[in-house]
């Protein structure tokens, strides 16, 4: 890449050895001198794409392989958080309910509901029901 610094130093630095961290260190150091290192970075994740952290290699763009498989795998879940965020939700539309009719328990109990007075219709089926005995009750047996 133009203008960067790890141009003039050995390859090799930028590929450490496991637990070799002096010179990982040395090429973190190096990266953060660097002029391009976000043009550097952006190519790096570019290159690797999708891959599993143990695909990736060296030291670019200022971070480690495993450093640049979180920061990927942060960017995919942002990118399809937003892809979710944008994508228009349905709303299911639920078909308006015809009022009780009037002359029902149901119209009865609509009145009550709403906190007006209960129509004669209803009034008169209202006081129907209490007269009814029910099955169970005392009044039944008689």
């Amino acid at each position: 890449m133009a203008g960067a610094v790890c141009v003039a130093v050995e390859p090799e630095l930028f590929f450490p050895e496991k637990g070799d961290h002096k010179t990982a260190n040395l090429a973190l150091e190096i990266c953060a001198r660097c002029p391009v290192i976000e043009a550097c970075l952006a190519d790096a994740l570019k290159t690797e794409g999708g891959r599993s952290h143990s695909s990736r290699f060296g030291i670019r763009g200022g971070l480690t392989p495993n450093q640049r498989y979180q920061l990927s795998r942060r960017m995919r879940q942002s990118a399809r958080a937003s892809e979710a965020a944008s994508r228009p939700v349905e709303v299911s539309t639920v078909p308006e309910r015809k009022p009780a009719p009037c002359g029902t328990r149901r119209g009865y109990l609509r009145h009550r509901r709403e906190g007006e007075n209960a129509c004669e219709a209803c009034l008169n089926h209202a006081a129907g029901d209490r007269r009814r005995p029910t099955a169970g009750t005392a009044g039944a047996a008689a």
